[in-house]
């Protein structure tokens, strides 16, 4: 993996001076793929050739590598699929993705280092619905993949606006999730977003995540300033806490962390990096001070 993301840049590099390099024309193949792909699920139901509809339709794979002075190194990939299917339904999609990118509470303190072939992955389909002017809702079922074993389940996720004045934003959110093997997963959360100008704003998340499988619940909050420095470049800075209870008792404190996260889509509309830098206190380590730094690599999936 961490040679062909060596390539990719090398090449990008040798080319950048080239309107169609061989890794552009690679890439526009993919995306055209994708695309196709979509468009013949959606024509074995709806045969309809006159179609002006156009696809969403999109990818994404990352690599990423982390090094922290209490841990051992890290590496992880993140894949994510959805493929639109307008002419069956506007609003219906198909997802399929790894656990890193189905994992709601991903805020890069650790990595997983699973293989591809060892991670669990889903596929599920989704139909988006708008219920009223506040509220939207997002239905789905799907599968959970993992070492050759199915598990069916249900998928629904739910936002409502509270507030919606300029510059304030805030938001319930909520995704309840129900297993075949008799696993009910439900997340909430409650965000705010304000904004500063066209090109700055601040999010402050809290979430809480259960489980009936365990006893414990995990809470999670953070403020993060975001700036755009420009079309391809963004800025975030900021701080969170990562805490579980057991029964709603026992309260205790994970880790801590300042974090920052650099953007930057450097080769065209499709090929970007970042880079993490954050400091810890984990209570894994005694609370002790750690410095941690991640690198992404990514690479998106569109046409057009």
């Amino acid at each position: 993996m961490k040679n062909l993301l060596l390539l990719f840049l090398i090449t990008t590099v040798i080319y950048a001076d080239n309107n169609q390099s061989s890794i552009d024309q690679y890439h526009d193949n993919l995306c055209e793929i994708l695309v196709s792909t979509s468009n013949s699920i959606d024509n074995y139901f709806i045969e309809e050739s006159n179609s002006s509809i156009g696809s969403s339709t999109h990818a994404e794979f990352s690599s990423s590598v982390a090094m922290e002075n209490s841990q051992a190194f890290e590496k992880s990939v993140r894949l994510r699929l959805r493929l639109s299917l307008p002419k069956i339904q506007k609003n219906l999609s198909l997802v399929f993705e790894d656990e890193n990118n189905d994992n709601s509470l991903y805020d890069r303190t650790t990595l997983n280092e699973e293989k591809l072939v060892d991670k669990s992955y889903y596929l599920r389909l989704e139909y988006f619905k708008f219920i009223k002017k506040k509220f939207n809702l997002v239905a789905g079922a799907g599968l959970r993949i993992r070492h050759g074993n199915l598990v069916p389940y249900l998928n629904l996720r739910s936002r409502f606006d509270l507030y919606k004045e300029k510059p304030i934003k805030s938001s319930l959110y909520n995704r309840l999730r129900f297993y075949s093997d008799g696993e009910i997963e439900d997340i909430f959360e409650f965000n705010t977003h304000y904004k500063f100008d066209e090109s700055a704003y601040a999010i402050f998340r809290n979430q809480l995540t259960l489980s009936n499988l365990d006893n414990i619940e995990t809470l999670y909050h953070d403020i993060s300033l975001v700036k755009e420095l420009n079309k391809k470049k963004q800025l975030s800075v900021g701080g969170g806490v990562r805490s579980v209870l057991k029964n709603f008792k026992d309260y205790s404190v994970e880790y801590c962390h300042l974090h920052t996260l650099y953007h930057h889509l450097f080769y065209k509309n499709w090929g970007y990096y970042q880079v993490a830098p954050s400091v810890l206190w984990r209570e894994s380590n005694q609370f002790r001070t750690s410095y941690r730094l991640m690198l992404n690599f990514g690479i998106l999936f569109k046409k057009g």
